[in-house]
């Protein structure tokens, strides 16, 4: 049997705080950790002492190889530079993000999935635990009796994944590199939604995903985060507009209204929370987002109706 060739992926920016945990969790993970060819730390420039950090930290025979930006690339574009250097050396990379934890069962899981999965297999993930600012802690699936569950890539998972969002974490999940060369990038331009668009093209490849029903590591939630700071400028709205007409013909014309349902839904709180905390910005900021969702849902209707007249006359 070929050995596969697995490797961790560490992707950091200004972590000093918080890189400590999430190295002592690789290091913890045994004799699992010996499956490992490599550690990589992939920072992005970071002005605190992060890389430092990292280097007095990492105490073991598996190598930390540290990547360092001389300018700072973004979340996405990090990363897919860590992984163009990386492919051609492994079979499989495994991302955990540098300010999340791993639990003990963490690389067993993982690893005995990838060691035994089908070739269809793109991504395996799991679920997680939110770890607060508070340093409480909002459980997420954890059933052992709950077999190891297979989202095949077709038409139906991709509609599924357009009606229910992202439902694939990206840290702690393993990534097949074949999986990853045939599917693309994860795209710079979605700093929010990147891991959701990339989910989709995913499974509209072809390429099936497992998900393990246990909560494998802690996923820390920051008022600095990406996806914090992006709440504030509704930029996650503004990507879904963007994403969504690409895969509308998944969709019947009920279904499209209900996802812009929802998201007009989340902008209408956003407004009314302004309103409340008399954040003028956010509130503007809000009203020109709800214009745009209507507008965004004409032309995404018009479109349908458009691929619909087209295959009826076929």
């Amino acid at each position: 049997m070929t050995m596969i060739k697995i490797a961790i992926l560490v992707p950091s920016f200004n972590n000093e705080n918080t890189v400590n945990y999430t190295l002592e969790s690789i290091q913890s993970q045994g004799a699992w950790l010996n499956k490992i060819s490599s550690v990589y730390l992939a920072d992005d420039c970071s002005s605190d002492r992060t890389v430092s950090l990292a280097k007095t930290l990492w105490m073991n025979s598996i190598p930390l190889n540290i990547f360092p930006r001389d300018k700072n690339l973004g979340q996405w574009e990090n990363v897919n530079q860590a992984i163009d250097a990386i492919k051609d050396h492994v079979d499989w990379f495994i991302i955990l993000h540098s300010d999340d934890i791993a639990k003990a069962n963490w690389l067993e899981m993982m690893v005995s999935r990838i060691e035994t999965c089908s070739e269809n297999i793109g991504s395996i993930c799991s679920s997680w635990e939110n770890l607060m600012p508070d340093g409480s802690i909002v459980p997420g699936e954890d059933n052992p009796s709950i077999p190891i569950g297979v989202i095949e890539g077709n038409d139906a998972s991709v509609k599924g994944t357009l009606l229910k969002g992202c439902w694939w974490h990206i840290s702690g999940c393993a990534i097949r590199v074949k999986a990853f060369e045939d599917c693309g990038v994860f795209n710079p331009k979605f700093s929010q939604l990147g891991d959701w668009e990339w989910l989709l093209r995913c499974l509209h490849n072809g390429w099936s995903v497992e998900y393990i029903p246990r909560t494998l590591i802690l996923y820390r939630q920051s008022n600095t985060s990406v996806s914090s700071q992006s709440f504030q400028t509704h930029r996650d709205i503004r990507e879904f507009m963007e994403i969504l007409p690409n895969y509308i013909n998944y969709l019947k014309s009920t279904e499209l209204l209900d996802i812009y349902m929802k998201q007009m839904k989340f902008i209408s709180r956003r407004l009314i929370k302004s309103l409340i905390t008399l954040n003028t910005e956010r509130f503007y900021l809000a009203c020109q987002v709800l214009f745009m969702l209507l507008t965004s849902l004409k032309k995404s209707q018009q479109k349908l109706n458009n691929l619909k007249a087209q295959n009826s006359e076929t």
